[in-house]
């Protein structure tokens, strides 16, 4: 009777851990969100390493230079509590291009010039810190705001995370840390004459505790429409994490939902800040983007879809109009099949960050290429000398409605890429 009393509850306890086991599993895809800490769930870390292993900025210099007198060197210099931006490590990478055409004639470079996008990364052996900037339109100033909100924020981070004497000690305590940076970044873009920028950072770290199979963890502070995603290799599927930023709302691509910066006189507009947490296991790809990246993703831009809701509208009557959840779920499906067809036929073989990295450029390239290729055209079409006024409004309109037809958006296009892994062991 003893024995099989026992048997009974071996077998209970087995059931009972099973289901515990299956709630935390289920947990990859829960992102937890809110206005502050209090909103996180709070779960104990472990110490963080503070020994950098892997640092990138850009695009040039980067948010090492933050002067408007001139564009600064062509390569970082130490800057926010990191003495050498250029230790390379291949899981913790960056890049920012311009997608935008060329400009005709005798002049180099490209139209939108200079990149208002910066990015960073900075690895550590248990723990990192990833943060896109997106200079609100054109020219140096929305340049000098990305710049200093990217500075000032890990200025903030790498000072408060590694050399207080009061570490944090848990999720909340991170989260707190990153949403007091974003003060930090504030004050930065305000004593440098910077005007408005969006900003997400995302710090990872181990815990102390797995939860199941995920034993680190993700925290991000965002405010405008630059997203956070994580790839996820066990079950090969996107999830964003920033995505309570603009639930159940259109997407509007000339307005960022919220931006730090001189938005009402020297005061941002946090409108949509928002905090996030997700759970994360080993192996787990997140990278964080501007919105020349994820809008190029998106159904709508790319004419497989269209939407009734303001400029972003599609003239495309025959498309079938999606509503705000269809248009996010179209985004992850596009951006899902893109990171899957790096190995398409090897389902089992985990994705790397530079992989992951290069397949993300090569699309928002290939999704742009027409419109490019039509704008260059267009230039050299109009600039023709011999043209009447007539002539040159009548090509111009005629290019304008060609362009219609393209999917893709001209931009600044930036990604910033971490692959979880303790970096002292066996991925070194």
């Amino acid at each position: 009777m003893c024995g099989a009393t026992c048997a009974s509850m071996a077998d209970a306890l087995t059931r009972c851990i099973d289901a515990i086991s299956n709630v935390f599993k289920r947990q990859e895809s829960i992102i937890w969100s809110g206005q502050n800490a209090c909103d996180i769930p709070c779960y104990p870390i472990k110490p963080l390493d503070p020994h950098v292993i892997g640092a990138c900025t850009g695009p040039l210099s980067g948010l090492s230079h933050i002067h408007l007198d001139n564009d600064g060197p062509n390569v970082p210099v130490p800057a926010a509590g990191i003495a050498d931006w250029n230790i390379q490590l291949s899981e913790a990478i960056g890049i920012s291009i311009s997608l935008y055409d060329h400009k005709v004639g005798g002049g180099a470079g490209r139209h939108g010039d200079p990149n208002a996008d910066v990015y960073a990364v900075i690895a550590r052996p248990n723990n990192a810190i990833l943060a896109v900037a997106d200079g609100c339109s054109w020219g140096p100033k929305p340049r000098q705001a990305a710049r200093c909100a990217v500075r000032g924020s890990l200025e903030y981070l790498n000072q408060k995370l590694f050399d207080a004497v009061d570490k944090p000690h848990n999720t909340q305590d991170i989260v707190r840390h990153v949403r007091m940076s974003f003060d930090s970044a504030q004050k930065m873009i305000i004593e440098n004459k910077g005007t408005t920028t969006t900003l997400c950072v995302a710090v990872v770290f181990e815990l102390a505790e797995p939860k199941g199979e995920n034993g680190w963890g993700l925290c991000v502070v965002s405010v405008g429409d630059s997203p956070c995603f994580v790839w996820r290799n066990t079950t090969r599927q996107v999830v964003e994490v920033t995505s309570a930023a603009h639930e159940g709302h259109n997407r509007d691509m000339r307005d960022s939902g919220g931006c730090l910066g001189t938005s009402v006189g020297d005061e941002p507009d946090l409108g949509n800040l928002i905090c996030s947490f997700a759970l994360l296991a080993e192996g787990d790809i997140v990278f964080v983007t501007s919105d020349g990246v994820s809008d190029n993703f998106d159904p709508v831009t790319l004419h497989e879809g269209a939407t009734t809701h303001g400029p972003s509208a599609s003239p495309h009557v025959s498309l079938s109009v999606l509503t705000p959840d269809q248009r996010q779920a179209g985004l992850i499906a596009n951006l899902t099949q893109v990171i899957r067809g790096i190995k398409p036929q090897l389902k089992n073989e985990p994705i790397h960050a530079w992989e992951l990295k290069e397949a993300i450029v090569k699309h928002v390239i290939d999704v742009t290429d027409n419109q490019r290729a039509c704008m260059e055209s267009s230039l050299k079409s109009v600039d023709d000398p011999e043209l009447s006024t007539v002539e040159r409004r009548a090509r111009e309109l005629e290019f304008k409605e060609k362009l219609k037809t393209m999917g893709g958006k001209l931009d600044h296009a930036t990604l910033a890429v971490y692959e979880v892994c303790r970096y002292h062991d066996s991925c070194a």
